[in-house]
């Protein structure tokens, strides 16, 4: 698979037959942690487990600066790019590689407009590694999470740079992504905006102190966009379901729907309904700053 683009900070190397040991043992200390906390750390289970789809002809050395700090196996199906195995060594882990790696295999998907599947152990951290890169879960196994990531075409591309645009404060390229008769409503608070120059001039005035946390972004059926945002203002914190029009690079149309975030009402507790648990909403593995 040569198609897409070359990879960024990193080499890719063909592995042999010969490799199977080598990377094995590699597997083994890049999973340890998250097998030993579910209890199923076993050599002779992973070393069944890998033997099962290992093919040289799909497997890549990770090489950076001359030294093999990872392995990956990427095989082109039908349907979709399936990526079997991604790990990096130990002492590697944290410096970025697995980052970048899976950036070019996200692009090399995009360019070839499949979608990427993958499986995950519950308990490893990859699960958030995954979910922050646009990743969604699609079945649950007693042990493994399914994962996918569609394609992004040219639209979702450009409501992802639109946000990034926002966060960066760059006003003269968030409003070059708006068409200049943009038609944008803010449900929640009834207020409607006639042209790009009026949408742009209520960001740039809004009080300052605000990060935005892209949570997802992707196609919906009809062709238009769909983000959903948290929004950090400390102390408060809002939520945002952000429906975009696209057309020819420019977004022509915007929905919104804007919450608060708050605590649940009393009556709403934990012990009076059963099966009702809480957890932090700010802890969440999908948001990524764009």
């Amino acid at each position: 698979m040569n198609v897409g683009p070359a990879p960024a900070g990193f080499a890719l190397e063909a592995a042999t037959a010969a490799d199977f040991e080598a990377l094995l043992a590699l597997r083994l200390r890049a999973m340890r942690d998250s097998l030993t906390r579910v209890g199923r750390y076993d050599e002779q289970r992973a070393r069944e487990r890998l033997a099962a789809g290992f093919d040289p002809a799909h497997t890549r050395h990770i090489v950076v600066d001359g030294q093999r700090v990872g392995f990956i196996v990427l095989k082109r199906l039908t349907r979709a790019l399936r990526l079997d195995h991604l790990y990096i060594d130990p002492p590697f882990q944290r410096h970025g590689i697995g980052r970048r790696v899976l950036d070019w295999i996200c692009a090399k998907a995009d360019h070839l407009q499949l979608p990427v599947e993958l499986v995950v152990l519950k308990a490893s951290d990859a699960n958030r590694f995954y979910l922050r890169r646009g990743f969604v879960a699609t079945g649950d196994g007693d042990w493994d999470i399914d994962y996918l990531r569609l394609p992004q075409g040219p639209s979702v591309q450009t409501v992802r740079e639109w946000w990034h645009a926002l966060q960066a404060r760059d006003w003269a390229r968030a409003r070059a992504l708006l068409r200049a008769d943009l038609q944008a409503t803010w449900w929640t608070s009834g207020e409607r905006f006639d042209g790009a120059d009026a949408f742009i001039e209520a960001q740039r005035r809004y009080p300052e102190g605000w990060t935005v946390q892209l949570l997802e972004c992707t196609r919906l059926e009809d062709g238009r966009v769909l983000a959903l945002l948290r929004v950090d203002q400390p102390p408060q914190h809002f939520y945002a379901t952000s429906i975009a029009r696209v057309d020819d690079g420019h977004i022509i149309g915007l929905e919104e729907y804007w919450a608060t975030l708050e605590a649940p009402p009393a009556w709403r507790a934990p012990p009076a309904i059963a099966g009702l648990g809480r957890f932090d909403p700010l802890d969440d593995p999908r948001a990524l700053t764009p």
